[in-house]
């Protein structure tokens, strides 16, 4: 069999079966309530959670991920089921373009439209009957986000965080590096400027300029002169100047690499030797170490999104307070709990039989 003809035929099998299509011919690997889960459905599912795992898991590892995934199986069973008791439908009309969409895929596995068409004869199946099964497992899938978005939000409603249950979070996670700031440095520069573009003798020059300044530089430092007032006399940093070269508060990643490589090594008091960066020559006095530290619940930290629940949507990063995003986490958690507790009991109210105890498919 081809690569398409193989593709159809997979795709086919995992389907809603067709009312011609003999009961026997798909084995049900467990009955959930007024639905099934097939055979072929759960093999499908098992081996989309194995590939690509290396090195591949043993027979007790794939046993209970065969168990894990039929109980996923399962629960999205149940999960439509309570949709379709709610009142929720799906039309035709929402789901066309995505039954459309699958048809035309499943086209392009095929070197032609007629190799396609002749491949749907030799299965017995129509495009009509295709589509037919298709917008089934589509409308099984809106019907499955639709009941739990409502779930959810029904839930969200009754979720709540104490300021207690926050303080206790904060205190067992203490040492997570996210919510430590990282090592920083307050201090000041002296800059004796050479042209990026000079090139050749040019640049030698401008260099040998540039280390008498910072002679002189040091020079006054030696005589007594504070930092900051060499920096208000002599820098040629006019963004820095005016304030005594007060480079402020930083961490590493701010400046250049150079620069900072030099500034990180010294303790708080020392003024570093000429440092040599694109912008010319540096003197820079270190006034402060700042080691790394645990951020407290007011400060803000850059967080990966979402941390809200998944009835909302959220950017890539998020920017908060430490306390919002605890308050973020926890809720998450209770509403999952919540979430589990519902798919729980529409479990413990079915009627669930498996059949199977394990995959066949290796």
């Amino acid at each position: 069999m081809r690569g398409g003809a193989a593709v159809l035929a997979a795709f086919l099998a995992v389907l809603v079966p067709a009312p011609a299509m003999s009961a026997v011919a798909e084995r049900i690997v467990a009955q959930v309530g007024r639905d099934a889960v097939t055979l072929t459905e759960w093999e499908d599912a098992v081996q989309a959670v194995l590939a690509g795992r290396k090195p591949a898991p043993n027979a007790e590892e794939r046993r209970r991920i065969g168990e894990q995934v039929l109980d996923r199986l399962i629960s999205e069973r149940l999960i439509v089921q309570a949709a379709a008791d709610e009142g929720l439908r799906v039309t035709d009309s929402e789901v066309e373009s995505k039954v459309s969409e699958e048809v035309d895929a499943l086209r392009k596995r095929f070197t032609s439209s007629r190799e396609f068409d002749a491949q749907m004869r030799r299965e017995g199946v129509s495009l009509e009957d295709l589509r037919s099964r298709i917008a089934v497992r589509i409308k099984d899938q809106y019907m499955y986000f639709k009941e739990l978005g409502r779930k959810q939000r029904e839930l969200d409603s009754t979720v709540e965080v104490t300021d207690e249950e926050v303080k206790a979070y904060y205190e067992a996670h203490r040492t997570t590096p996210e919510w430590q700031t990282p090592p920083q440095i307050r201090a000041r520069h002296i800059l004796f400027a050479v042209d990026e573009a000079l090139t050749g003798d040019a640049r030698k020059a401008a260099m040998t300029e540039a280390h008498k300044k910072i002679a002189a530089a040091q020079a006054a430092l030696g005589r007594g002169k504070k930092f900051a007032d060499v920096a208000r006399s002599l820098s040629e940093d006019s963004a820095t100047r005016d304030t005594g070269g007060d480079l402020g508060t930083f961490p590493r990643g701010s400046y250049h690499e150079a620069l900072e490589k030099a500034a990180f090594a010294l303790k708080a008091g020392q003024v570093s030797k000429a440092i040599s960066s694109p912008a010319g020559l540096h003197l820079v006095l270190v006034e402060e170490v700042l080691p790394a530290r645990l951020r407290t619940l007011s400060e803000t930290l850059k967080v990966a999104a979402p941390v809200a629940g998944a009835a909302g949507a959220a950017p890539e990063t998020q920017e908060m307070t430490l306390e919002k995003y605890i308050r973020a986490i926890l809720r998450n958690q209770k509403l999952s709990a919540a979430l589990q507790a519902w798919v729980d009991g529409l479990k413990a109210r079915a009627l669930i039989r498996k059949t199977v105890e394990e995959p066949s498919r290796p």
